[in-house]
C-alpha cells in the first residue's frame, strides 16, 4: 500500500490588497524603469588600458611570500604541507621517506666509525719495502727542516727590525704626504708618455716598482743573514 500524502495548509491567509495599492505599485515600477532608461550606461574599459601600471611590488616581498619546499626542510610538520593540495596517503609517504633518509644517514655514520675502528685494530701484513723506498729518509727531513727554520728565523728578525707603522700618522706627516702626492699627480698627468698611453704607463710603472721592492727585501734579508752568521 502506498504512502498517503496530504497537502500542507497555511495557518494565515494573505491580506487582500486594494485597487489603489495595486495602481500605486505599478506607477512606481514604471517610474523606476524610466529613470534607469534615462541613465547613461557605464563606460566600457578600453582594450589597450594597462591595469597594472600603478602597481609596484618589491622583489623582497615576493621572496618572503614564497612557501618553503618540504624537500629542503629538515623536519616535516603540519605547516610543511600548508598550501599543497596533497592527500593523506601522500603526506604519510613523504614523512616516511624523510624519516628513512635520517635513519640511513645515522646507519652510514655508524658503519663508517665501525670500519675505521676495525682498520685500526688489524695489523698491516705484507712487503713494506716499496713504502719505505718512497718515504724520505730522516737526514733529508732534518736538512729540510733546518733550512726552513733558519729561513723563517731570518724573516722574523727582518720584520722585527723594521719600524712598525703607526695606525694613524701625525698631522704634519699627513699634510706633507698629501702635498707630495698632489705634486706627483700633476707631474704624471703632464708627462708625454702618460698622455699617449695612460694604462700602459701605469702598468709598466707598477711592474718596475714591485720588482724594486722585491729586490730591496731580498738584499736586506741577505745582509741581515750575513751579519747574524758573523756574530755566531
Amino acid at each position: 500500500m502506498g504512502k498517503m500524502k496530504r497537502m500542507r495548509q497555511k495557518l494565515h491567509t494573505a491580506a487582500v490588497k486594494s485597487k489603489k495599492d495595486k495602481s500605486t505599485t505599478i506607477k512606481d515600477d514604471e517610474e523606476m524603469m524610466e529613470d534607469t532608461s534615462l541613465m547613461p550606461p557605464p563606460p566600457a574599459p578600453s582594450i589597450g588600458e594597462n591595469f597594472f601600471q600603478n602597481v609596484n611590488i618589491p622583489a623582497l616581498a615576493l621572496l618572503a611570500q614564497k612557501l618553503p619546499d618540504f624537500d629542503a626542510s629538515s623536519a616535516v610538520t603540519s605547516k610543511t604541507f600548508k598550501g599543497h593540495n596533497l592527500k593523506k596517503k601522500d603526506k604519510q609517504k613523504i614523512r616516511h621517506e624523510v624519516w628513512m633518509s635520517k635513519v640511513d644517514k645515522l646507519q652510514t655514520v655508524k658503519k663508517k666509525e665501525k670500519e675505521r675502528k676495525r682498520k685500526q685494530k688489524t695489523p698491516i701484513v705484507g712487503d713494506l719495502t716499496p713504502i719505505e723506498d718512497a718515504l724520505p729518509t730522516l737526514e733529508l727531513l732534518m736538512k729540510k727542516s733546518t733550512g726552513e727554520t733558519t729561513k723563517r728565523f731570518f724573516i722574523f728578525l727582518h720584520r722585527e727590525n723594521q719600524e712598525k707603522p703607526r695606525p694613524i700618522p701625525q698631522e704634519k706627516k699627513r699634510k706633507k704626504q698629501l702635498l707630495e702626492d698632489i705634486t706627483l699627480f700633476h707631474k704624471i698627468v703632464q708627462h708625454p708618455l702618460f698622455k699617449e698611453n695612460a694604462s700602459g704607463t701605469i702598468k709598466e710603472h707598477l711592474k718596475h716598482k714591485l720588482e724594486m721592492e722585491q729586490e730591496e727585501d731580498r738584499l736586506a734579508l741577505k745582509k741581515e743573514k750575513n751579519e747574524m752568521l758573523r756574530k755566531m
